[in-house]
């Protein structure tokens, strides 16, 4: 999958841990300070004519998240072409604590979009 491995790169170009679909090698011990992408969805438009694809960067830090890294992970995704941020939903916060303590964890997300014909 070309978009994937395009996302994947624009990725680690602004951080170090990067992973697809969940970060299953990160363990409980280790900061949880990461990168997930995933595809968020596909949607059928203009009578199955054309489809948005559309994926989702989830940007995971012990504490919170840097001020201002949802613009460097908009600016790093958009650069692969076709693919934009989708102006349609907001970039979320999300909170949790890391189990077996009492430190808080912060989750971004961000989720893109991708027209594409059939």
């Amino acid at each position: 999958m070309a978009t994937l491995d395009d996302i994947q790169a624009a990725l680690e170009s602004i951080d170090d841990a990067v992973y697809y679909g969940v970060a299953s090698k990160v363990k409980e011990s280790d900061p949880w300070n990461y990168t997930v992408f995933s595809r968020d969805g596909v949607t059928p438009r203009n009578n199955l004519t054309s489809y948005s694809e559309g994926y989702l960067v989830s940007v995971v830090r012990e504490n919170y998240v840097p001020e201002g890294m949802y613009l460097d992970v908009i600016n790093a995704v958009s650069v692969i072409p076709g693919l934009r941020l989708n102006e349609s939903r907001d970039i979320e916060y999300l909170y949790t604590a890391k189990p077996g303590t009492r430190d808080v964890v912060e989750m971004m997300n961000i989720y893109f979009t991708r027209n594409r014909k059939s």
